[in-house]
């Protein structure tokens, strides 16, 4: 019976060994998983909030800096050299972003490379750093903005360089720089991150031999914000995200290399998270849960199990909590604050994971003046309403619209589609929103937009760069006062871009297929109602049967010397239609046009044998070279000769000289339509158009008015007794 006793005990402590083992190694499997969770929500945490301190910081700079040069004053002071005043001016933008924490350094360097004035240090000033500190040389060779890290000696900086331009002319740079430290203190307050900073050791020690001491894979601390980095392990690598034990406590430890303008890693910042809580908390509950087992081995299945239970609701609680917390620091990085799209990193990184085939980017044309007038609230609420707008049109429609800074958008195709479809869509969206009129506060405020657009090239499988090639466009176009732009090559390697030679070639076979055709656009007399006279504009016509606004192919056929022949076109379909029907038409000719001896030869041509002549309407752009009175005072009186009248298109946007017309001997003005957009309620475009008005019916000169977009425009149109008018209003263009 003892035998059979030990041998039934010996059986039951092996069963209860074998359960507690089992119990046991489940409870430190499921522990480790869910520790490992953790570890893993804690190496997302460090990364999400590193992205967010240095967003932080940069967004500050970026703030400051164009609310500096924002300021008229502190421009003119800049421009007149008066260093006093510019120090008055600036202080106290300076002095208000350091209390904030955001700025370290504010300074203002000319355009000779030479420091103006340091308003951190207004005692120094008269040197040039542009050798010691590439960045400047290139900002100043560019002239264009710059965010960087920048590193001197023992100091790493995020730095934002903006030109400073006063009347078109680059006058200089201001740059702003916040230490590195500001990014290591945001990132100990808001998330208990500890950092240092890591050089370059080949730099440094030409810079300062005796500073290099611990080195990592050619880096050397230098800077830090806790002790814990002078006991790193000999193991630590920058490339991977690892946990650490230093000191008895427990770090996960992950490095980010800090870039230059150049996109050169001049400098590595290492962050720490104490996880110590964590992995002493992992281990005194595996050995609790060792002793409650064998002291409650009996009753194992129930207090067990509803320990376990709870333990398990509670880690996964901490576990959502870090979640929820990551999600939240993840929409802050990717979502606009103001309009609550997606914003430009949210872009970067589905250039990255979608295939877009086009973007497009579109920039609210004079906002600085709306903000200015009007106030930021009025500004905040033009940008909420064209988002609105934007949202509601694109809505079906496979194209993704996200904010991008300031008063910009952009819209990703995410389907392929034709080129014609595409511009089609665009012109679409321009005439979507700028015939809106929004109020606000009081303000009735529209809006007019420059766009530039990359297209993904048929053997191109990803985007690539096509947010710089768009970013490059519309900076093209707005420099060269074009509503849009479609990118190029050529846009890299040359200061005056070309067009793409894609358009050249459609304009050539459009050519020689004859696939051209004129739109006319009615002009009315007073009454609104009757027309006066048709302009005649020409449209391509693609192979699907859809029209080709002058605006992409135009300019392509300028540089393919294959403008002549479109204007040739467009002359002989209106003396057809003079002898065709009673309408008077206006044909549009630049000074190319006159300064083209075949060009002109062919239109005196048409002259000499039409009998109609008194129902053709020269139009001439006021801005475009029309100073060269002589050619074109000649031209003006030959085709006067034949019975034609002359009017000066788009009047009041560039010379703005009531010379031209007393010179020039002109029959008809037309009032540009930046002008008569908003007649009728800004006061100063309404003195403006009176006076033009009343000059011309001294004179006996005709107005007309263009743009007519709404009613309200059209009643003050009448109430100034502007002779006739032509505008989307009365009637858009089409084929007579």
């Amino acid at each position: 019976m003892g035998r059979i006793k030990t041998r039934a005990t010996l059986y039951a402590m092996g069963l209860v060994l074998l359960l507690i083992t089992v119990f046991t190694v489940t409870i430190i499997q499921d522990k480790k998983r869910v520790l490992e969770e953790k570890t893993l929500s804690h190496r997302q945490l460090l990364k999400s909030s590193f992205e967010l301190a240095m967003l932080d910081t940069q967004k500050g700079l970026n703030a400051l800096a164009y609310k500096i040069v924002a300021d008229r004053s502190v421009v003119d002071a800049f421009a007149a050299r008066d260093r006093d005043r510019l120090y008055r001016l600036t202080l106290p933008y300076f002095n208000e972003a350091k209390i904030r924490g955001e700025i370290d350094l504010t300074a203002f360097i000319g355009a000779d490379g030479f420091h103006f004035l340091r308003v951190h240090s207004p005692q120094q000033y008269g040197d040039n750093l542009t050798q010691k500190r590439p960045i400047l040389a290139h900002a100043i060779q560019q002239k264009t903005s710059v965010s960087s890290i920048d590193v001197t000696l023992y100091n790493v900086a995020l730095v934002y360089i903006v030109p400073v331009v006063r009347d078109g002319r680059f006058i200089g740079l201001l740059q702003v720089s916040a230490d590195i430290k500001r990014v290591q203190q945001r990132l100990n307050t808001n998330a208990a991150i500890k950092s240092a900073i890591a050089f370059n050791t080949a730099k440094l020690k030409s810079l300062r031999p005796e500073a290099a001491k611990k080195s990592f894979e050619g880096f050397s601390f230098v800077s830090s914000n806790d002790p814990l980095f002078d006991h790193l392990p000999s193991d630590l690598t920058f490339s991977e995200t690892k946990r650490y034990e230093i000191e008895g406590k427990d770090y996960i430890i992950a490095s980010r290399p800090l870039l230059d303008y150049e996109d050169n890693t001049v400098a590595m910042m290492t962050c720490a998270f104490d996880v110590t809580e964590d992995i002493t908390g992992y281990h005194d509950e595996i050995g609790k849960l060792l002793i409650f087992s064998l002291i409650l081995i009996t009753v194992m299945g129930i207090i067990l199990h509803y320990g376990f239970n709870v333990l398990i609701q509670r880690i996964d609680k901490d576990t959502l909590t870090t979640r929820r917390l990551n999600e939240k620091l993840k929409r802050q990085l990717y979502t606009d604050f103001l309009t609550s799209l997606p914003n430009r990193n949210a872009l970067l990184r589905d250039i990255e994971e979608t295939p877009f085939h086009a973007l497009l980017l579109l920039n609210i044309d004079n906002f600085k003046q709306i903000n200015d007038f009007y106030g930021h609230k009025v500004g905040d609420g033009v940008l909420l309403a064209v988002a609105r707008s934007l949202k509601e049109f694109l809505s079906n429609l496979p194209m993704n619209l996200y904010k991008m800074p300031s008063d910009e958008y952009a819209i990703a195709l995410t389907e392929p589609m034709t080129v014609s479809r595409l511009d089609a869509l665009r012109l679409s969206i321009v005439h979507h929103l700028q015939a809106k009129q929004y109020d606000l506060m009081g303000a009735s405020i529209y809006v007019t937009l420059t766009m530039g657009m990359d297209i993904l090239k048929e053997n191109e499988e990803k985007p690539g760069n096509i947010l710089a090639n768009a970013d490059m466009a519309l900076k093209s176009a707005k420099k060269r006062h074009l509503h849009f732009l479609l990118y190029n090559d050529t846009m890299q390697i040359k200061e005056e871009y070309q067009n793409n030679i894609f358009w050249s070639k459609k304009v050539k076979e459009a050519i020689e297929s004859q696939r051209f055709i004129l739109h006319y656009q009615p002009i009315m007399n007073q009454d609104g109602k009757t027309v006066a006279e048709y302009e005649a504009l020409v449209r391509m016509v693609e192979n699907d049967g859809t029209f080709i606004s002058p605006a992409l192919f135009l300019p392509a056929a300028k540089q393919s010397h294959l403008y002549p022949r479109i204007t040739q076109f467009v002359v002989d379909q209106v003396f057809e239609m003079l002898e065709q029907t009673p309408h008077t038409f206006s044909v549009n000719l630049s000074v190319d046009d006159i300064f083209h001896m075949p060009t002109s030869e062919f239109i005196f041509q048409k002259l000499r044998t039409s009998p109609y002549n008194d129902r053709i309407i020269f139009e001439l752009l006021e801005s475009e070279g029309i100073e060269n009175y002589a050619e074109v005072s000649a031209f003006i009186a030959k085709v006067k000769g034949y019975g034609c009248k002359i009017a000066i298109d788009d009047f009041g946007t560039g010379y703005s000289n009531f010379a031209h017309i007393l010179q020039l001997n002109v029959d008809i003005l037309k009032i540009d339509g930046s002008l008569i957009r908003n007649l009728d309620t800004d006061d100063h475009a309404r003195t403006i158009v009176s006076a033009i008005t009343n000059f011309s019916q001294q004179l006996g000169v005709k107005t007309v008015a263009e743009f007519v977009h709404s009613e309200s425009v059209l009643q003050a149109c009448q109430e100034l007794n502007i002779d006739c008018l032509q505008g989307f209003y009365l009637g858009e263009p089409a084929p007579l």
